[in-house]
């Protein structure tokens, strides 16, 4: 004999009833909003690498409205080093690196760090054209 839940899942399943959440998801910024915030130094000038290092940030950059990287003209210091120049990235996903195209897009070679939102469930790894890797930073969701 099936008990009360067993026959209300079973319905459910039969009769394709779906329930929304009891509590809606935080909502993701769109990338443009992610990309003024950044300007705006909202998220702060210190974080932690995917690869453990420290970044801080010296010049958040040049807002750049054309193509190529989100943000040009600006400068990182990785573990309290030289300061490195070079462009921010800033994307939705980790993976958006390589399905944007930007690992084979010369426009992308002098990126110092790229920016994201959403993990991956899997490693990712950002490299340029010359295959030079590019530190990674994940913007904490709860700060959105």
């Amino acid at each position: 004999m099936s008990t009360l839940v067993e026959r209300y899942v079973q319905m459910r399943d039969m009769t394709r009833v779906r329930e929304r959440a009891l509590f809606v998801s935080p909502r993701i910024p769109s990338e443009l909003e992610l990309q003024a915030r950044w300007f705006a130094g909202d998220f702060g000038k210190h974080f932690v690498s995917t690869g453990g290092d420290e970044i801080e940030i010296v010049q958040f950059g040049t807002w750049n409205r054309e193509a190529g990287p989100d943000f040009r003209d600006a400068a990182i210091r990785i573990n309290g080093g030289d300061p490195i120049s070079g462009c921010v990235e800033i994307d939705l996903l980790d993976r958006s690196w390589e399905t944007h195209g930007h690992a084979t897009n010369p426009a992308f070679e002098t990126t110092a760090l790229h920016v994201f939102v959403e993990r991956s469930d899997r490693a990712f790894f950002t490299r340029t054209q010359s295959n030079r890797n590019v530190p990674q930073v994940c913007i904490d969701p709860a700060t959105l």
